[in-house]
Parts: C-alpha cells; structure tokens; sequence
C-alpha cells in the first residue's frame, strides 16, 4: 500500500545526523519547511525573499538598472532556477521528517516518488523546487528533471548528458554564463535495491567544477551526483559543496547522494 511504500522508501533514505562540530554562528534564514517562503539566492546562498528584500542592493549597484528592469552581469540578486521538476501535488509537505524528503513527481509517462536523506540542521525549500541547503555554508542538494533521449536507454547516456543539464543556461549553476571549467572526477553505474526488492539502475559522478558568481567571478565547486531514470524521464540529485570544504562535508554528501531513490508509482 501507499503508506508501505513511503516507510520501505524512508528506510532506504536514511543517513546518521552529522557529529560534525559546527562553528558558533548566527542563524540565517528558516530551518525546516517553510511552504510560504520563496527562496532566492545570492552569490549562491539561499534566503527567502523579504531577506533579499532586506539586502536590496542599490542602483548604482545594478550598473545603473533599476531593479525589475533587466539583470546585468553584476546584478547581486538571483532569481529561483530552472529544475526541470513538477511536482504533482499529492505531498503537500514534501519534508516527511527533518532530514528527509518523500514527494511526488511527474515523468514523462506518469509520476514517481523520490526520496532522499540530508543533515537535519539543513533547509527545505518552498516553492515548486526540491531543494535543502544549508543556507550559511552553502552545502546543498537539489533535484533536477530533463526528457530521456529518444532511441536511448538510460545505461546508454554519456557523462555529457548530465553536464548538459547539470550547467543548463536556466540552472543554478549555468545562469551567470558557461561553466568552462569542469571536469568528471568518476563516473559508474551502480544497480540499487528498490523498496520492491528489485534492482534499478544508477549512475554516480563526482564532478569538480567553477561557476560564474553574480560579480563575473569564479568559485570553485565540488558535487556528487545520482541519476536514474523512470517514466521515460531521467532524475539528477546534486550534492555539493565549495571545494574549500569539500573535505569536510564529503561524507554528508556522500549519504546523501546514497540515499537518492526514485521510482514509479505504476498508476
């Protein structure tokens, strides 16, 4: 049943809470779910909106635009990224408990129920995206969702393929321009026990990479993905980190990526 599949899925999905010790710092932004937060980020941070409002930059921050009128290269704020995920609607609150996400998602084909686990001291996101983060470290992990090529299998489906949806021009990591530098670190495929017994195939790849900032910097980046397919769609989970804190936090993003399901719900 509905209820037996959720607890076989939360089973797979948990990971330990981090014993990390984590440096005194104030508390930026909600904790948990917050449904009526719209969460924007700035220079990768993410906030809700009345903290962006809060930290409005000038115009003459804006290259002389006034805020509304188009984003120029240094525009400090960024609006929410294209995932590619439509959620169905049938979880109202995608955080079934702290530190573990159980939602429903349309494929191309009908819908699947994704889950995955995350530090509990981490954010969910409002809004249509499936997203946590810690919002003053900039750790994150967020679903992406694009078409299965048509001729292809999954197992077929070069590493190239989840770069281009990875660094989509729309994404949160491609739209501030190119992601020239990146390179994959691993890349394997991996058949994962689902909560029906059976296996379904995964691919993991650890990347290392340095997106464009809103000021037309560089920060370099470190991200461990799982991708699998259903419903004639394929699903990204991306896990990462800046890489100057890759080494700390990798066994966290490591669970994470682990922890990663998905698989239809054969309505």
């Amino acid at each position: 049943g509905k209820i037996e599949r959720r607890e076989a899925l939360l089973v797979l999905a948990l990971i330990p809470s981090s014993t990390t010790p984590r440096r005194a710092v104030a508390e930026v932004g909600p904790r948990g779910y917050d449904p009526g937060a719209t969460l924007v980020r700035i220079d990768g941070v993410g906030y809700t909106a009345s903290d962006a409002a809060a930290y409005a930059p000038e115009a003459s921050m804006l290259g002389g635009l006034k805020p509304g009128t188009g984003r120029p290269l240094n525009a400090l704020v960024k609006m929410r990224s294209e995932t590619g995920v439509q959620r169905t609607g049938t979880v109202g609150n995608p955080l079934f408990k702290p530190g573990q996400v159980l939602d429903e998602v349309r494929t191309s084909s009908g819908s699947a129920e994704v889950s995955f686990a995350f530090p509990p001291a981490w954010t969910l996101a409002g809004g249509p995206n499936i997203d946590v983060r810690d919002v003053r470290e900039s750790d994150s992990a967020f679903l992406l969702s694009a078409k299965l090529p048509e001729g292809k299998t999954f197992e077929q489906l070069h590493d190239s393929f989840f770069l281009s949806v990875v660094f989509d021009p729309q994404g949160k990591y491609g739209s501030y321009g190119t992601v020239d530098d990146r390179k994959v670190l691993s890349s394997d495929l991996a058949a994962l026990t689902l909560p029906s017994g059976g296996k379904q195939t995964y691919r993991r790849l650890a990347l290392k990479f340095s997106p464009l900032t809103y000021n037309g910097n560089t920060v370099e980046r470190r991200a461990l993905l799982s991708c699998s397919s259903v419903g004639g769609s394929v699903f990204i989970l991306v896990a990462g980190s800046l890489a100057t804190r890759y080494k700390k936090v990798q066994p966290e993003l490591a669970s994470i990526q682990d922890s990663f399901r998905v698989y239809s719900t054969r309505r």
